[in-house]
């Protein structure tokens, strides 16, 4: 016998942009801090975030690769590299720029620890993102992209007897300023160019024109830095659709962090009374976060109230983000509990219930309120806060953004 332990691993076949999309949509799901999978909220939260700051994810870090990947591709379509080495030519590219961004401030740098080694290059975090902007102009996913590289780039569109095309043509990158003669080796850092957030500026506005992250880039004076929550912010007006947006992102963050505490404490007794573990500092922490969370609920109780009498507002905000009809019966079913008593929340057998029988369903073996073998391997789950739906990725893009226009 030996204390050999497989790592766990998720791998997949990338047929196409929508399944690698899908893919990705997952992994961002798993990258989440206080992820709401134990209750399957987590495609509510994503939707909410894709409203407010489409392109994003919690794995970004700073906006400069949206510039950093496309010169990359294209110096791969220039170099005309076979699709059988195109994988490898592209990591080793992007290994290339870790080592370089390293010599300078390695703030927000991907792969500065496994470097060339790291399992999700930066390609990877930002091929949904690319798309979403506009910059890349393709629904391809990287292995399709790597089949076509060449021939999108020695592609010539038929043409009249007066020069114009005769078919629309489509290239696959939108057109950014040109990459620096050392890139991707030379002195490089994460400070955008004027030109460059330029670029990044009008492809969310044009693709987006209506999300938070569009609105607030069109003003790089407001100070976000002690701004907490995006519906904080002290913008000017918002379009209407934007503002019903952050109400739906502010109440369910508000109301879901309730039913998150609440599990933590259910997993933190069992723990305590079935595996003997010393929980009671944790018990008390969640019980006195519940405290709190009953007071925001209460001070908030008018609106919070009205939010939650009009639960199809709600369900038709959310349409075409594949929001499962049980999904929303659960959420609705814990919220109405939640504002009717927020302090009586934390004990209510009824939401024990709810909240049990939801993790049983969705995660089966691995529950571990309902499984002491998958409690005792999985181990009592992380802290968490409210949602903020990437707010901190977004501030960290509008600050470089600001950075350059100054």
């Amino acid at each position: 016998m030996n204390d050999y332990a497989p790592a766990s691993s998720l791998g997949w076949l990338d047929f196409d942009a929508a399944a690698s999309e899908q893919v990705s949509t997952l992994l961002r799901s798993l990258d989440e801090p206080g992820t709401l999978d134990v209750l399957g909220l987590g495609s509510i939260r994503d939707a909410l975030a894709d409203m407010l700051a489409p392109g994003t994810s919690t794995v970004q870090t700073r906006l400069r690769y949206f510039i950093f990947l496309p010169w990359i591709f294209q110096r791969l379509e220039a170099e005309a590299v076979p699709p059988n080495e195109f994988a490898t030519k592209l990591r080793d590219y992007e290994a290339e720029l870790i080592a370089c961004l390293l010599r300078g401030p390695n703030e927000g740098v991907i792969g500065r620890v496994a470097g060339r080694n790291l399992k999700r290059m930066p390609s990877d975090i930002y091929w949904s993102g690319l798309g979403a902007w506009g910059i890349r102009r393709r629904d391809l996913s990287i292995v399709e992209y790597s089949h076509q590289a060449t021939a999108l780039r020695r592609y010539r569109p038929e043409r009249d007897n007066d020069g114009n095309a005769v078919e629309p043509t489509v290239s696959m990158w939108a057109t950014i300023p040109a990459a620096p003669k050392s890139f991707p080796t030379g002195e490089i850092t994460f400070e955008l160019e004027p030109a460059e957030a330029q670029v990044l500026t009008e492809g969310i506005r044009r693709h987006h024109p209506h999300t938070l992250i569009a609105v607030l880039s069109a003003e790089p004076g407001l100070s976000l830095d002690s701004i907490d929550y995006p519906w904080l912010v002290p913008a000017p007006r918002l379009p209407d659709r934007l503002a019903e947006v952050l109400r739906h992102a502010r109440c369910f963050s508000e109301l879901t962090l309730g039913p998150r505490l609440v599990y933590n404490l259910l997993a933190a007794r069992k723990a305590r009374d079935d595996l003997g573990w010393a929980t009671e500092d944790l018990i008390d922490g969640q019980i006195e976060q519940l405290d709190g969370w009953a007071s925001l609920v209460e001070s908030r109780h008018e609106d919070l109230g009205s939010w939650v009498d009009e639960p199809e507002e709600f369900r038709q905000s959310l349409a075409g983000h594949n929001i499962t009809r049980r999904t929303l019966h659960f959420w609705n079913d814990l919220a109405r509990r939640a504002v009717n008593d927020p302090t009586g929340f934390a004990e209510d057998q009824q939401v024990h219930q709810f909240v049990t029988d939801r993790e049983r369903r969705l995660k089966t073996g691995r529950a571990r309120l309902s499984h002491r073998a998958a409690l005792e391997s999985g181990g009592l789950p992380a802290s968490i806060g409210q949602l903020d739906y990437r707010w901190s990725i977004t501030k960290r893009y509008l600050q470089d953004l600001a950075a350059a226009e100054a």
